[in-house]
């Protein structure tokens, strides 16, 4: 019977005890459907977000679909690019217009809580709180989270606990193990309405499609043993049965817009990069800083071994309170190496201030005597052959350009450059309050030739109104300079986007240039698959920190080289078992047709 649709209604009206005998149930449940399933013709809450977003067919069909014929459980599967998140947005925005929904949860992974929460106010004028803590999530009604997060023990329990109007979870192919921690969290949330966002919904096999429906909508697709019987033919699951059954079955739950499929233009790419050389001086003062660098990161990881091999029974509390500590003071000490070898590739200026901030934690003599000299040698350098090479690609280009940058030093060195020049500019950071990062982005829409920003704005920022990007430095993560294009290249660029790229040769960035990111065509990929090729990566570390073991365990620039060859071919090899997903995504979807063509 259809109208046995929702699990959650069903477990609802039996707390409530409204369940005396099947006619009753089967009117409560009829009555439910009807006060929230009527015939929507048109988006409400349009007016909201008209003039914020470049609403596209497909998104606002997908809209309408999902709340007029499917029952407020939704797979929005959308291509890399399309849109997925603006189509979540318009349902989130459209149920909270027409009240159908109070209480929200958005699960994300933890590098995109900040850009859904932009995306819903600026956009959709819905202040969202990023949830952290116990207390947060009954306090608040429209909740953002981690899921590494919101799964820990001392928040599950509360969340669990709570029933919600509506639960939204994104990059939702990490769920296809039903085994995971996170997805049994997922399956233990009261929901009255789910959405489930991934472009990846099968990776491996066809099981783990059913895995995420069965989530999405347990018993949708029957059992595991009675789905297989039915549409796979493999053991593997790697070939599919009815495919035409299974995609009728979908179209009721699933959405999958295509890019082939729609009308929407996407702009070329075109790559540069300058690299410049340091003077015999400046060359010979950047390799006694990783010189230093190597030695510091060697003496504490010898420290912090020590440590680790300290025998418990033979030490008092106090002796191991006092290690623990040192060991946390060791950590925070490589940390800050990993952000010293950065800021030093990023401008010499940069790299002094974080020398002097360095020394603070430092007690030996030797080690003093050692970043003194370099602090004092450091500090003659006056001349930033980078900044020269801005100023000529901005007076060659005469239009509007964004300047990344990862360190607030650095911007300000290049906003005093910009300033000399006669060039105006604004800035953009993380340390800005939000009616100061609005008045930043007007300001560059308006009059400010240059917008110069941090990594917080290659989140959640739509700059499509530009399209000339100058990497000032380069971060040492691919999904960094994936979220910086990304500010550019997206849906309503209109303009083909340029990425030009400084560095400086016989240097970390430019080897990571020329061995990592122009290897695996980085600049090219499209936006949002680098999360997909990244997740392929069998590590177990942080690619920062894959990066930086590479330089220190390098005795030379040859080294060095041959150590990021080595991460570049993991990286092939993750980009290579991404591409065998694509194709087996596009071999079922295909026999499938999930999704139909945009008109």
């Amino acid at each position: 019977m259809d109208f046995f649709t929702n699990e959650d209604v069903f477990l609802r009206l039996l707390k409530e005890n409204t369940l005396a005998a099947p006619a009753e149930l089967k009117l409560s449940l009829l009555s439910n459907k009807a006060s929230t399933l009527e015939n929507i013709k048109d988006l409400l809450a349009e007016e909201v977000y008209k003039n914020t977003i470049q609403l596209l067919p497909h998104q606002k069909k997908s809209a309408l679909k999902v709340l007029n014929e499917f029952t407020h459980r939704a797979l929005l599967a959308d291509e890399v690019g399309l849109g997925k998140t603006i189509e979540a947005g318009m349902i989130i925005k459209e149920y909270l217009v027409r009240k159908m929904v109070k209480k929200v949860l958005i699960l994300t992974p933890a590098s995109l809580t900040l850009q859904w929460q932009e995306e819903l106010r600026s956009k959709f004028k819905e202040d969202f709180f990023v949830a952290t803590k116990p207390e947060d999530w009954d306090q608040y009604e429209l909740i953002i989270a981690s899921i590494d997060t919101a799964k820990t023990e001392r928040n599950s329990k509360i969340i669990c606990s709570l029933h919600w109007d509506l639960l939204v979870v994104d990059e939702a192919h990490k769920l296809k193990n039903k085994q995971s921690l996170n997805y049994k969290f997922v399956k233990k949330i009261s929901k009255e309405r789910f959405l489930m966002l991934t472009a990846t919904p099968l990776q491996n096999n066809i099981y783990e499609l059913w895995n995420l429906i069965d989530l999405l909508h347990p018993g949708f697709l029957g059992t595991s043993k009675q789905f297989q019987e039915q549409f796979v033919k493999d053991k593997l699951g790697l070939d599919i049965a009815h495919g035409e059954e299974l995609q009728k079955k979908l179209s009721r739950i699933m959405i999958r817009n295509l890019r082939r499929n729609t009308n929407i233009k996407f702009v070329d790419r075109r790559v540069n990069t300058v690299l410049l050389d340091y003077h015999e001086q400046q060359l010979k003062f950047y390799q006694d800083v990783l010189s230093f660098i190597k030695k510091q990161y060697v003496a504490l990881a010898q420290e912090a071994k020590k440590t680790e091999e300290a025998d418990e029974e033979t030490i008092s509390t106090a002796e191991l309170k006092q290690l623990a500590s040192d060991y946390r003071r060791k950590g925070l000490l490589g940390f800050a190496l990993i952000m010293l070898t950065r800021q030093i590739s990023s401008s010499f200026r940069t790299g002094v201030k974080a020398l002097e901030r360095y020394k603070e934690g430092l007690k030996d003599e030797a080690q003093l005597r050692e970043i003194d000299s370099l602090i004092l040698c450091g500090k003659q350098f006056t001349e930033d052959q980078k900044l020269d090479a801005i100023i000529k690609l901005i007076k060659k280009y005469k239009t509007k350009v964004i300047i990344f940058t990862t360190f607030l030093e650095s911007q300000k060195n290049i906003l005093v450059e910009l300033a000399l020049n006669n060039i105006s500019a604004v800035s953009f950071n993380g340390i800005m309050n939000l009616e100061e990062k609005e008045d930043a982005i007007a300001q560059f829409k308006g009059d400010k030739q240059v917008f110069v920003c941090t990594d917080a704005g290659s989140e959640g920022r739509n700059l499509q109104f530009a399209h000339i990007l100058i990497n000032y430095d380069l971060p040492w993560n691919p999904m960094r300079v994936e979220q910086r294009i990304g500010r550019v290249h997206r849906i309503g660029q209109t303009d083909d986007v340029e990425i030009i790229n400084l560095a400086f040769n016989h240097t970390i960035e430019a080897y990571i240039l020329s061995r990592l990111y122009e290897k695996i065509d980085l600049f090219r990929t499209a936006v949002g698959e680098m999360d997909a090729v990244l997740s392929e990566l069998k590590t177990g570390k942080s690619f920062e920190v894959s990066v930086f073991e590479s330089v220190i365990e390098s005795k030379d620039a040859q080294g060095l080289q041959k150590n990021l060859d080595n991460i570049s071919k993991q990286l092939e090899t993750a980009k290579k078992e991404n591409e065998k997903v694509k194709e087996f995504d596009e071999k079922i979807f295909s026999t499938m047709h999930v999704g139909e063509k945009n008109e």
